[in-house]
């Protein structure tokens, strides 16, 4: 059981991992002209990525059976979780620094003008320029960006990859007579 849930994981995370990437390249390369359109895209990647898992807990229910309880299912998402974000790592951090090193200046050139377009006070924009100046840095150290993505990101997908489990998890009958007999017993 383990080594088919650890193989659908790894599909799944195969999958979800190369979704990601195109969604990353999509907001990287045609979004970033606009705050507002590259942060609307990231808030609508991340809820695909999302469905996706859901979808991977729906898939491994079914091919339980239409019965699994929760380490069943919280197992193949919490793998397909490690290979997006890992993904999500590596392609952020090559696109950044090598495919496109000028994302940062270009998109700090977007942010200034959406702000000044929109009427934004000096001060915020000062703020938001800094922002995106703090990030350019930090997307240059590979380990550091390592370890604020993974560490975050995959405890924050977890919990998301929980609570799929946790809502799919369906008992047998046999299980549900049982709980049903104990409880009659008390």
């Amino acid at each position: 059981m383990k080594k088919k849930n650890i193989a659908f994981g790894i599909k799944a995370g195969l999958i979800i991992a190369a979704l990601y990437v195109l969604m990353l390249w999509i907001k990287f390369s045609f979004l970033s002209y606009n705050p507002f359109a590259f942060y609307l895209g990231s808030f609508i990647s991340y809820f695909i990525i999302i469905a996706a898992l859901v979808i991977t807990g729906t898939q491994k229910r079914s091919s339980l059976g239409g019965y699994a309880e929760i380490k069943d299912l919280f197992q193949p998402i919490f793998i397909a979780i490690i290979f997006a974000e890992v993904a999500y790592l590596l392609f952020t951090y090559f696109y950044l620094n090598y495919f496109n090193p000028t994302f940062f200046q270009t998109y700090e050139q977007s942010m200034d003008a959406f702000a000044h377009k929109n009427k934004m006070s000096a001060e915020k924009i000062k703020e938001q320029i800094e922002m995106v100046r703090g990030q350019a840095k930090s997307s240059k150290d590979f380990w550091g960006l390592a370890k604020n993505l993974l560490a975050r990101w995959v405890v924050v997908d977890s919990i998301f990859g929980l609570m799929i489990a946790f809502l799919l998890r369906k008992k047998t009958p046999q299980q549900l007579m049982d709980m049903h007999m104990s409880k009659q017993e008390l």
